[in-house]
């Protein structure tokens, strides 16, 4: 069984996410969607794990319809804080994900520092586990991002959310804003 996973912190969710989930998606059996930050609340992480979480699983269903089935959303915490990125946290990454998917292989994509991830793993998994499917940010859906998307909540920006975010996060940018706001 091919597996595809997913790194995102989905603050929050939006079409550059679900252009990445689409493209694992075809691209194998299962994907793992590991909501990250999962334990931060803050300034670059307003929004709970818990919306994040019923957010994505709700633009899931709308966007892939019967193929949602084979998207599973997880929390996941970081292991100190965002900036470490060290073999500990790629050690602790890889043991959330193969005790998710049940296997020791992957493929993971990723859209954000890639250069990054390429650090995580030490050389044996990367050489003989996972393999990455790394894109530039700028070459997923006009480099859109969550900083973007919580711009255009804050200022309600209802043209470029349009165009920006799924039916959910639309119907809940006002919600949203307070989270947002409460940290600006």
């Amino acid at each position: 069984m091919s597996a595809g996973v997913i790194l995102a912190r989905l603050q929050p969710i939006h079409n550059g996410h679900l252009e990445l989930i689409r493209q694992a998606l075809n691209e194998n059996e299962k994907v793992l969607l590991l909501v990250g930050s999962a334990d931060k609340v803050n300034k670059r992480n307003p929004i709970p794990i818990s919306l994040r979480i019923e957010m994505a699983n709700k633009a899931i269903a709308e966007k892939f319809g019967a193929d949602a089935e084979r998207i599973c959303v997880q929390p996941l915490n970081d292991l100190t804080d965002e900036t470490d990125n060290n073999h500990d946290w790629g050690f602790y990454l890889y043991a959330n994900i193969v005790k998710n998917i049940k296997t020791p292989f992957f493929t993971l994509y990723y859209s954000d520092g890639f250069q990054i991830v390429m650090e995580w793993f030490p050389s044996f998994i990367t050489r003989d586990f996972v393999s990455f499917k790394l894109n530039a940010r700028g070459a997923i859906y006009n480099a859109l991002s969550a900083t973007k998307v919580r711009e255009m909540i804050r200022t309600n920006d209802v043209e470029g959310m349009k165009e920006a975010v799924p039916t959910v996060v639309m119907e809940n940018a006002l919600f949203l804003k307070h989270f947002i706001d409460a940290f600006n």
